[in-house]
């Protein structure tokens, strides 16, 4: 080919010779061709969410992570590829397989890429999603177990957040720490890893125990383990018996606690057989005894117990029996059950004796009994109480009586009271009355006579005037009474013929 060719910008061309060799010309530029071809080589972009993939002639493969761009070489390169990365989500991960050595036969290396994050895989790297729910969380009441693919395990308390690692991890659990109140204990057991026996049937290491008192969340380690306890409990069929293994628990009480227990086949000595039921009080005091000197204290109480009331009713008619029943409510009459307590760790407080029960026919002889003589004594107790209510009553009516002439004692008082507090108003009201008339008369009196005065100092005054005057006060007066208002003659008389003495004389004594 001869001729021009025009090369735009971000142009290039490969312009091939007759020999077959290349050369590589970027636009913009006007080449000229003299017997030469030009190939376009084609142009290949990656943003920031891509990657290019160049294989080269030789084989190799290189990734190169945008952005970038790359133009085809057809000396160099075999081919060139644009590749998005590889959206790895917050709740995702990826995990990464490539060969440790350039060989085939090499080990794969692996590694885990968490997201969020955008990967770029590399050359001879294989790789593959993990779930989103390989997350595995602890709250703060839980702790993690991880198990390795090597065997070994991890507790991780919480809270904590762990991704599941194929590479790594075999498993992953979430457990919940156990929980030990303030008045309970945890037997736990400690295994050690690194110690081993001299062959192969000695023991792989030595254990150890401690007690975990509470309040307290204990987290178990791998190389730990609670002691499994077994005692005997209750009967689910029947609550009232105690069989063994029935009660199962990993936290032991240390406060004072409690059991029933019946007692079977308790034969007297008169050959009756009975059933006796007790209620113990006891307390855990020393829990390191307890383990070693027993596996079940409630087997050993229940035993002692019986040991003891076996022991009791031996020796005693079932009359006896029952009249010294109240022997059994001492913790004295329980020497073999306080000795196994004290030995296994364990303090008895009490004893209480809750009654017994005896054979069907026994039985209903003694009830038949207790009937008569309940019989008798309801009788008795009729009678008595009759009596009682008798006296009851003519001790109410003899009170009742005394109540009444009380009573009546009460209301005359109250009635003589009320009287003599009237005569008394009454007197001190006429009394008033009186004072107040009495007040009233000596003023009266008191302004008549200071009239008279005042009349008699103008009369007095008035005359004096007039005889100042030489006026004559004896004719004035005179003249002034003529014409009196009554005229009142008393005459007496002489001595008589007979010389006789006068009568009395008359004394005129005028209001």
């Amino acid at each position: 080919m001869i001729g021009f060719t025009t090369l735009r910008p971000n142009q290039r061309i490969a312009i091939w010779n007759r020999a077959g060799q290349a050369r590589v010309v970027d636009g913009p530029r006007r080449v000229f061709l003299f017997r030469e071809s030009f190939e376009p080589l084609p142009r290949h972009t990656a943003n920031a969410h891509h990657y290019l993939a160049v294989q080269t002639t030789g084989g190799d493969i290189r990734h190169l992570p945008g952005p970038d761009a790359l133009f085809f070489d057809p000396v160099q390169h075999a081919a060139v590829t644009v590749h998005p990365l590889i959206e790895i989500p917050a709740d995702g991960a990826v995990v990464v397989e490539r060969p440790a050595a350039d060989n085939d036969d090499a080990p794969l290396e692996r590694r885990v890429i968490r997201g969020p994050a955008r990967f770029m895989p590399q050359p001879r790297e294989q790789w593959q999603r993990i779930k989103p729910q390989a997350r595995y969380r602890a709250g703060d009441h839980e702790y993690l177990i991880i198990r390795r693919l090597d065997g070994t395990a991890q507790h991780l308390p919480g809270p904590v957040e762990v991704w599941f690692d194929p590479t790594d991890h075999d498993r992953i659990e979430a457990h919940p720490l156990v929980p030990i109140d303030a008045n309970e204990a945890a037997v736990v057991y400690t295994g050690d890893r690194d110690a081993a026996g001299q062959d192969d049937d000695a023991p792989r290491g030595a254990v150890t125990r401690r007690v975990v008192r509470g309040p307290a969340q204990y987290l178990p380690q791998p190389n730990t383990w609670l002691h499994q306890f077994r005692w005997h409990g209750a009967d689910p069929k029947n609550p009232r018996r105690k069989v063994p293994r029935a009660l199962r628990f990993t936290k032991l009480r240390v406060i004072p606690d409690q059991m029933y227990v019946d007692i079977e086949d308790v034969r007297t000595a008169d050959d009756a057989l009975l059933t006796v039921q007790v209620m113990i009080f006891f307390e855990l005091t020393d829990i390191e005894r307890m383990l070693d000197q027993t596996h079940d204290p409630v087997a050993d109480f229940i035993n002692a117990a019986t040991a003891d009331v076996i022991d009791f009713a031996a020796t005693r008619a079932f009359d006896a029996f029952k009249r010294d029943t109240e022997t059994l409510n001492d913790l004295a009459g329980y020497p073999q059950l306080t000795a196994r307590a004290q030995r296994i760790g364990y303090t008895v407080n009490k004893v209480v004796y809750r009654g017994y029960e005896a054979n069907p026919k026994l039985q209903a002889m003694h009830d038949h009994a207790i009937e008569a003589r309940t019989g008798l004594q309801l009788e008795a107790e009729t009678e008595r109480q009759a009596q009682e209510l008798a006296d009851l009553k003519l001790q109410r009516e003899a009170q009742r009586d005394r109540q009444q002439q009380a009573i009546e004692r009460e209301r005359n008082a109250h009635e003589r009271g009320l009287k003599e507090a009237a005569h008394d108003q009454q007197i001190q009201e006429a009394q008033a009355e009186h004072d107040q008339a009495l007040s009233f008369k000596q003023q009266l009196n008191a302004l008549e006579q200071e009239h008279i005065r005042q009349q008699n100092t103008e009369k007095t005054t008035y005359l004096t005037q007039l005889q100042t005057l030489d006026i004559d006060l004896t004719r004035y007066l005179v003249a002034q009474h003529q014409h009196p208002d009554r005229l009142i003659r008393i005459d007496g008389g002489d001595r008589n013929a007979d010389d006789h003495p006068p009568r009395p004389q008359v004394h005129l004594h005028e209001n």
